[in-house]
């Protein structure tokens, strides 16, 4: 594997004394993308907010980039390379799109310009107010913003959530973009399994706070009756 850039070592964390997640190990080399997929409330999403510091861990660690990052407040995570896109999207509403992207700029490879030219239709809608936008184009805005904060390592939590199929086909070129020339770690949570696996080439399996499956995504995609078993019924 390339250098490992996050790591989870029998990370068990939850919320106040509740206990979520258990036994958790993840190593995730740079330049990687995996999905995280399995049943509503398997803990997929506390994964997430586990990495960037919203919930209690108990035991384990993790580091980022070879440091141990667990005692860290969030926006130390960030300065360290976190990006995050979460699934309330919390955009500023009465700010414009173009000011929701500045407020979270830092500097790299990623600038406004670069985020147009990924979501040209945030270019068009620049001026705009946040509460201005459709659900489409705030997801877009999102992930534009954790974006320019110039991140190694994007975490993405169920992007295509109640979005109309023409725009969740638009964000899954451009994710898949991003997973293939962008040079960033990326984990991506999604309900849709069928678009988890198409986009990451290793796909992680949740169920009951632990980790079930790690492997690559093709095995799942191959044999619908093993995916079915790990998560139900699969999305088309």
């Amino acid at each position: 594997m390339a250098e490992r850039v996050l790591e989870l070592d029998n990370v068990r964390a939850g919320y106040g004394e509740t206990v979520v997640l258990e036994d958790i190990g993840l190593v995730l080399g740079a330049s990687e993308t995996v999905s995280i997929i399995g049943r509503n409330g398997v803990g997929k999403t506390t994964l997430l907010a586990t990495i960037m510091g919203h919930t209690t861990l108990h035991s384990g660690q993790i580091s980022l980039h070879g440091k141990d990052i667990s005692g860290l407040a969030t926006y130390r995570r960030v300065t360290a390379g976190l990006g995050y896109v979460p699934q309330e999207r919390e955009i500023f509403p009465s700010l414009t799109l173009r000011e929701n992207l500045e407020v979270a700029t830092r500097p790299g490879a990623w600038t406004m310009a670069t985020v147009f030219e990924l979501f040209p239709r945030l270019g068009e809608r620049a001026e705009n107010r946040g509460n201005q936008l459709s659900g489409g184009e705030q997801q877009m805005l999102a992930i534009g913003r954790a974006l320019i904060g110039n991140p190694t390592v994007l975490l993405m939590d169920e992007p295509s959530e109640g979005l109309a199929p023409v725009i969740v086909e638009e964000l899954a070129r451009a994710v898949k973009r991003l997973a293939q020339t962008s040079g960033l770690a990326i984990i991506l949570v999604e309900q849709n399994s069928r678009l988890a696996l198409d986009i990451a080439p290793r796909a992680i399996v949740l169920d009951r706070g632990r980790i079930v499956f790690d492997g690559p995504s093709e095995t799942l995609r191959d044999d619908p009756a093993k995916l079915e078993q790990f998560i139900g019924v699969v999305k088309a």
